[in-house]
């Protein structure tokens, strides 16, 4: 795994606050938060950790993106999260001890903040407010996570990403444009396993929504042509 660098830009406590974890926090509050962080840059297709590894922390991402995923004993690939920046990730170990029960990896390069385990913890022992914006994050990783495995078990593939794509369009904040759009910066191999299929039948599902003129592809871009039919096959 190539070294990690500090990264010497300075970030501002309103950047701090505008991750949900960190939300309603007092001045002083964030500044302890802030002094315990470290900002960490890596590259493209970096290890954070693997699964098995020993515990050191958690991370937010603060631009870039990051896979979360497992890896089956015949060797597959499973995404189970994609993370956005300003989202956290590795924390589940936090509060139950453990060592990483999945896999980090850089899809871009990016910039995330560490926040270091035992630091962590003797900051919010007497904090009700950090500790209520984890557990309202807890909860919306369970409930993707429950939906996932529900759409994974129930759901055909067009439906997934039909799915998938209403929910990028809505993140990038297009899903009201006349022709609402996604620019994917990810690997057509990593969305095929987030959404539980492979790379050619992605492709084959690219084509045939771009003939239904339903999508309109072009490089790394997607536009929605007729959002009223890619709602349906999403239901």
């Amino acid at each position: 795994m190539a070294l990690r660098v500090r990264n010497e830009q300075k970030i501002s406590d309103d950047t701090y606050r505008n991750f949900p974890l960190f939300s309603g926090l007092t001045a002083l509050q964030l500044k302890q938060i802030i002094s315990i962080s470290k900002i960490l840059n890596y590259k493209k297709n970096e290890i954070i950790f693997w699964e098995g590894d020993a515990y050191k922390g958690f991370y937010i991402l603060l631009n870039g993106s990051v896979k979360i995923y497992k890896i089956s004993h015949e060797g597959g690939e499973s995404i189970l999260h994609l993370i956005k920046p300003f989202e956290s990730f590795g924390d589940v170990p936090l509060f139950e001890g453990g060592n990483y029960p999945v896999n980090a990896q850089l899809i871009s390069d990016s910039v995330l903040v560490f926040i270091p385990h035992k630091e962590f913890i003797k900051l919010i022992k007497n904090n009700s407010t950090i500790c209520f914006n984890m557990l309202t994050g807890f909860a919306k990783k369970m409930r993707r996570l429950t939906q996932k495995v529900e759409e994974l078990s129930t759901k055909e593939v067009t439906n997934r990403f039909a799915r998938y794509l209403l929910e990028e369009i809505k993140k990038a904040g297009t899903d009201n444009f006349p022709e609402p759009f996604v620019r994917l910066n990810i690997s057509k191999k990593n969305i095929a396993s987030y959404i539980g299929t492979i790379t050619d039948t992605l492709s084959r599902l690219l084509k045939k929504l771009q003939n239904e003129k339903i999508i309109r592809v072009a490089g790394k871009s997607i536009f929605i042509l007729d959002l009223k039919k890619l709602k349906a096959l999403a239901r």
